[in-house]
């Protein structure tokens, strides 16, 4: 046996943590009317069909569409299929059509057989019989999925989830109604600052008490996250402007992003106080988003720089290993004790510049602060396939390290167990 193999082996034993998924509870999953196509390409793979020329707006109405043929749909998708099957995305579904499926991975001479089955499942499902269980546990081993909840839906099948509080909707206002949302969710009248200040705290903890395990940003798809330190009067002036309010002269041509930004800035920095009161956890995306076409310079991890300095008792668990600023933060987790990798998402960005990206934080990062895998996925299959690859990408990384004399094959189990394990536990909490 090889040392790669030896240390494969030892880490597909392992019950794993993951630590970020878009999974919502299996009933809701169970009652959802789609195949195969539909469910497979919500998202990740079809973005990779569209960068290699699918039209968007063939993938959204046609091939997306269950109640057309599914051989007409795989036609039109087959030819950007084949163009695209060479990357992390493709290779994770065809992963799972193979060893959950028992199919030659997904071409057009298993895709019918691929949906029959698929479409059993979910069926089976919705009788009673587990899928979630089946896939993600007995198959996948993975001990638990931490998945991101709005305020109001805490409630997650502990079973197989647990929770962080999205601050999307919550703290980035963009219009009174969303107000009136809030106030009726938390008994709450906000007519002021102060009062929407109140609401939010509400929130806050009503999610702590709920059994949240941290906070999420997603801010780097539509700002930078830079986060300045608005005045309490900008974001007053801001917040009032919601109420069509805020002097003229101030917001004159100004669209509702930039003349909001103070207020969001302000609620960021009074959430991370309370944060900081409490030694939460912050998951913060950065790097790549996903989809097709976006401002990538928003999601640099060097624009959470004052953050970092600033909330010392809030973890900052940065994800996506902010490909392709991988190495920025590695330095960034060098410097700040209250900095974490979370390799969520990364191992099928690119399985390559994760295994060199793991490389390199081993040789500069305490090995207590990189998280190994989290799937990133809102439906299971997708998760089953990441998280082979992500075992698989581990195992490479410190096979080469032990192959190199930089630590011996005992040690590399051991840290393979802190990645996979017992850093996102220790980091999260979490009470497994």
């Amino acid at each position: 046996m090889s040392i790669f193999e030896e240390i494969l082996e030892h880490i597909e034993g392992l019950t794993i943590i993951d630590t970020h998924e878009h999974l919502s509870n299996e009933s809701e999953w169970a009652g959802q009317q789609c195949d195969v196509l539909v469910e497979w390409l919500k998202h990740y793979f079809s973005s990779d069909l569209v960068s290699a020329g699918l039209p968007k707006k063939v993938l959204d109405e046609t091939v997306r569409d269950s109640r057309k043929p599914l051989m007409e749909r795989w036609a039109i998708v087959e030819p950007y299929w084949q163009a695209a099957r060479n990357t992390g995305y493709a290779r994770a579904l065809d992963i799972t059509a193979r060893e959950i499926y028992g199919l030659a991975g997904v071409n057009g001479s298993t895709i019918e057989e691929l949906n029959a089955k698929f479409v059993k499942r979910r069926a089976d499902t919705a009788a009673g019989k587990s899928y979630y269980r089946h896939v993600l546990k007995d198959k996948g081993r993975i001990a638990v999925s931490i998945t991101p909840r709005a305020a109001g839906e805490f409630s997650v099948d502990r079973e197989f989830l647990r929770s962080v509080l999205r601050l999307e909707g919550l703290i980035d206002l963009h219009e009174a109604a969303q107000l009136e949302k809030l106030g009726a969710e938390t008994n709450t009248r906000i007519h002021t600052l102060d009062d929407y200040e109140s609401a939010v705290k509400v929130v806050l903890e009503r999610a702590l008490s709920e059994g949240a395990v941290g906070l999420k940003c997603l801010f780097a798809y539509r700002r930078p996250i830079l986060f300045g330190k608005a005045t309490r009067e900008e974001a007053e002036a801001a917040f009032n402007g919601l109420f069509g309010i805020m002097p003229s002269s101030s917001t004159a041509g100004m669209p509702a992003a930039s003349y909001l930004r103070p207020l969001e800035d302000y609620m960021m920095h009074r959430t991370l106080a309370f944060a900081d009161e409490r030694g939460m956890v912050m998951q913060v995306h950065t790097g790549i988003q996903a989809g097709n076409g976006n401002i990538l310079a928003n999601s640099n991890p060097e624009l959470l720089t004052n953050l970092f300095l600033e909330y010392r008792n809030v973890t900052f668990d940065i994800f996506h290993i902010s490909y392709p600023w991988h190495f920025t933060l590695a330095a960034l987790a060098k410097s700040f004790a209250n900095v974490t990798i979370d390799m969520c998402w990364a191992h099928i960005i690119s399985p390559e510049a994760s295994v060199r990206a793991l490389a390199e934080y081993l040789d500069s990062v305490p090995a207590n602060k990189i998280s190994a895998f989290g799937g990133d996925y809102c439906f299971p299959d997708g998760v089953y396939g990441h998280q082979k690859i992500a075992r698989q990408n581990v195992a490479r990384t410190l096979a080469l390290k032990v192959e190199e004399g930089t630590f011996d094959l005992d040690r590399a189990k051991e840290i393979s167990t802190w990645l996979f394990v017992d850093n996102p536990k220790r980091i999260f909490n979490l009470d497994i």
